[in-house]
């Protein structure tokens, strides 16, 4: 079935570079428009995918479920860290990373030469899990890394982190060139659900190739209080 999915997303990015993003044949003034084959086929696909649940559909229990959610992404976990909450609570949180080409919970949605990955070889994804109840019903950003490439000595401060799940549909979005909001990536958004909303960040920063240093650091809104993390630091090797 991944394979299906990944033939679907080729086809569905192949189509938008040759009829301009249309998926569907234009309306006529008596029948409702016909869906491609492409795109069922790829709806199809999608509904049968069901990734493995991450136990852990609302808040995070402790550090030990958010180190689980981090393995079950393929994201190697940080070292450990903890916020101090203007509403006095000092919730712990872990980070971690994974250098692409890779997708969570779908792996490697590389086919026929056409990497549609939402990490990119080169790039690393980097993830946060906080410990405890968050909102995640307005801004997501607030979350940052910091980065040095030991190899190139590039590296980089503040780059923004966003909702995981959204981070991860635009840039599979971007890769195979339609539109976030196209119906196949709302189902495999739908898919990407089972990950907690409940504060879990994510980001994607392109490194290059080389042994890189990190630390993921920030605020996250917690209701009506604000919570700011300490780094919590790793490395990641990027081939």
């Amino acid at each position: 079935m991944k394979s299906t999915l990944r033939h679907m997303l080729v086809a569905a990015a192949a189509s938008v570079a040759l009829v301009g993003g249309a998926l569907i044949a234009p309306a006529t003034a008596d029948a409702a428009p016909p869906v491609s084959a492409e795109a069922l086929a790829a709806k199809r696909a999608l509904d049968a995918i069901t990734p493995s649940p991450t136990q852990a559909a609302g808040a995070i229990d402790g550090i030990e479920a958010a180190n689980a959610l981090l393995d079950q992404l393929g994201i190697t976990p940080f070292t450990p860290t903890i916020g101090a909450c203007t509403d006095f609570t000092f919730p712990s949180a872990i980070g971690g990373a994974i250098p692409g080409p890779y997708t969570p919970l779908f792996k490697d949605l590389t086919i026929l030469g056409v990497d549609l990955n939402a990490v990119r070889a080169g790039e690393i994804l980097y993830g946060f899990v906080p410990v405890g109840t968050f909102d995640d019903s307005g801004d997501k950003s607030g979350m940052q890394v910091a980065w040095l490439n030991v190899n190139t000595f590039q590296g980089g401060l503040g780059a923004p982190m966003g909702g995981l799940t959204d981070v991860l549909v635009d840039a599979v979005a971007a890769r195979a060139g339609i539109s976030a909001s196209n119906p196949l990536l709302n189902e495999f958004k739908s898919k990407l659900n089972v990950i907690p909303s409940n504060g879990v960040r994510g980001g994607i920063v392109e490194t290059g190739q080389g042994t890189v240093l990190s630390a993921i650091y920030g605020s996250i809104k917690k209701g009506d209080a604000t919570c700011y993390f300490f780094p919590s630091l790793g490395i990641a090797t990027v081939a």
